[in-house]
């Protein structure tokens, strides 16, 4: 089945755009509304959730030096490492639209290997720098198509190799668009 410019550019523009969304939880610490920043992991609330309060905060172990669960008052969730307060080590964070990231993570950001799987049920699995998608990886979506390559500019940029149905075509990631040969 060949397939056409059209139906290629349309099925794989949104890759860099979706790839966009694997550094949403990184964010700057200063802003208050900020899910993901924990001025004290040991603020909790304490509402009781049987009675529909929710409780925020480190709700299990330890989200200081240790191993914990850490709920955000948005619904984020992260389970895992922790080291000064922060993300360190082992983790999964689920957010609260059904988007999941597994991996690693240094002084609260993505780093290393680690794979983001999107609510669409495309899938990112390869490297993660500063928090954003950089490095080697594979990017597949979810009708079976992939590009392999090495991405930059948290996704928006990069080389790879697109496959479909068994054929390979060498291709090119340039302002959020992909081009094939």
């Amino acid at each position: 089945m060949k397939l056409s410019f059209r139906s290629l550019v349309c099925g794989v523009l949104l890759l860099p755009m979706l790839l966009a969304c694997a550094s949403q939880d990184t964010k700057d610490a200063s802003d208050p509304s900020n899910q993901d920043s924990k001025s004290n992991s040991r603020n909790v609330s304490l509402d009781d959730p049987e009675k529909g309060g929710k409780k925020f905060g480190c709700i299990e172990g330890n989200c200081v030096n240790g191993i914990g669960k850490y709920v955000y008052d948005n619904g984020d969730v992260y389970t895992g490492s922790f080291k000064n307060d922060l993300r360190e080590g082992s983790g999964s964070f689920v957010y609260s639209d059904g988007e999941k990231f597994s991996g690693t993570y240094l002084e609260d950001k993505k780093q290393g290997p680690g794979e983001y799987n999107f609510k669409n049920g495309d899938k990112y699995v390869g490297e993660f720098q500063n928090g954003q998608i950089n490095g080697k990886g594979t990017y597949s979506f979810k009708d079976g198509k992939s590009v392999s390559g090495d991405f930059t500019s948290d996704g928006q940029e990069g080389i790879g190799v697109l496959t479909d149905e068994g054929k390979a075509r060498n291709c090119k990631i340039a302002g959020r668009k992909l081009l094939c040969e």
